[in-house]
């Protein structure tokens, strides 16, 4: 091969960086090209590697702060539904969650997962199935795996354990009748069992998923466990240019990390919005001192600037002057943007003084 020739990294990393494309500016010639053989392997030998950690983050959170999904991983049998399964990077990242929230709790029992995928796509379904038993066989899990090849619009989830749905409802969520009929489906998902939905950490896609997390709240028979500290109406949508989305530090795979050398891509960290919520009414609310950090820091001159979102549901800038940083209120500062604080006593003027104590917050909703 000459030094000019394309390597297959370098064939992957085009695609990959085309897709991504597709997700960001070319959104409306998204359902025509993404079936393209280049963007299935990108889809396959990428995409599934970097977006499967993006489900074991957020149901590490889920299992903390609700004891609807901390039960799953003490389940003998468990019954989990991946709607849009895509290649299998949503059932991979339960499956590898779910294999590390049992060692934590030191469960060595035999289990069995029953997984029902619907996907439409027969590429991605023929990955999906050698991905999901490739995870299973890796944690020692017996897998039933049942894959549909239909349009999960017209599919009803069973009872089940789990409902998981990534990057496959943003594009439903426009125009009022698209958006109407969507609210209604997936609000029907969150009184079936706990469900999760992740989309991509963009400004249109997260909007969107804020606004369904407020139907699905004014609808009723479900309850938000996170991103959200409280159940009310979500205060980031006040603000056009405001949108909910996480940035958390993970270690890519070698082969993501060399494509996204060949890309340019530095930013080594998972980003995507999503929503968790859990059938029932509520748990009662939080301390208004339980605050989600909504950005990353905000430096000016002489002080460090948060936003938070608060256990009663209030948006705030809190301020934290460098003169007064102290090891009780530094997780302010360090904090990955996403990360639950307990803030003790809660400043009435948004400043963190050297007095207030600012900590991770552990079950804040146990």
């Amino acid at each position: 091969m000459s030094s000019g020739a394309a390597t297959p990294d370098r064939e992957l990393a085009k695609a990959v960086e085309r897709l991504s494309d597709l997700y960001t500016t070319g959104r409306g010639s998204l359902a025509r090209e993404q079936a393209d053989a280049a963007h299935l392997q990108a889809k396959r030998e990428y995409f599934l590697a970097s977006d499967a950690p993006k489900v074991a983050l957020a149901l590490e959170e889920c299992a903390a702060r609700s004891g609807a999904f901390a039960r799953i991983a003490a389940l003998e049998t468990v019954r989990v539904v991946d709607l849009g399964a895509g290649v299998g990077a949503t059932s991979v990242g339960f499956l590898a969650w779910f294999a590390g929230a049992r060692a934590a709790r030191g469960i060595t029992s035999p289990v069995r997962v029953e997984l029902h995928a619907i996907e439409l796509g027969e590429p991605a379904a023929r990955a999906l199935e050698a991905s999901a038993k490739a995870a299973a066989a890796a944690i020692g899990a017996t897998l039933a795996l049942k894959i549909e090849a239909r349009d999960f619009r017209r599919f009803t989830p069973p009872a089940c354990d789990l409902i998981l749905c990534q990057t496959a409802i943003n594009e439903l969520l426009v125009g009022v009748d698209h958006e109407r009929e969507t609210v209604q489906m997936v609000s029907g998902w969150s009184r079936t069992a706990p469900m999760l939905v992740i989309e991509p950490a963009l400004k249109l896609t997260t909007r969107a998923l804020m606004s369904l997390r407020d139907a699905i709240l004014a609808l009723g028979g479900a309850h938000v466990v996170a991103p959200c500290p409280h159940q009310r109406a979500c205060p980031m949508r006040a603000r056009e240019g405001d949108w909910c989305h996480e940035a958390r530090r993970i270690e890519p795979t070698p082969r993501v990390a060399a494509i996204d050398r060949i890309v340019g891509r530095r930013d080594e960290r998972a980003l995507f919005a999503f929503l968790a919520t859990a059938p029932g009414d509520a748990p009662p609310p939080l301390p208004a001192g339980i605050v989600r950090l909504v950005t990353e820091t905000l430096g000016s001159r002489g002080k460090t600037e948060r936003v938070v979102c608060r256990g009663d549901g209030e948006l705030r800038l809190l301020r934290l002057l460098d003169r007064e940083v102290r090891d009780g209120n530094r997780a302010f500062l360090d904090a990955e943007r996403g990360s639950v604080l307990e803030i003790e006593p809660l400043p009435a003027n948004d400043r963190i003084s050297p007095e207030v104590a600012a900590k991770i917050a552990a079950n804040p909703q146990r």
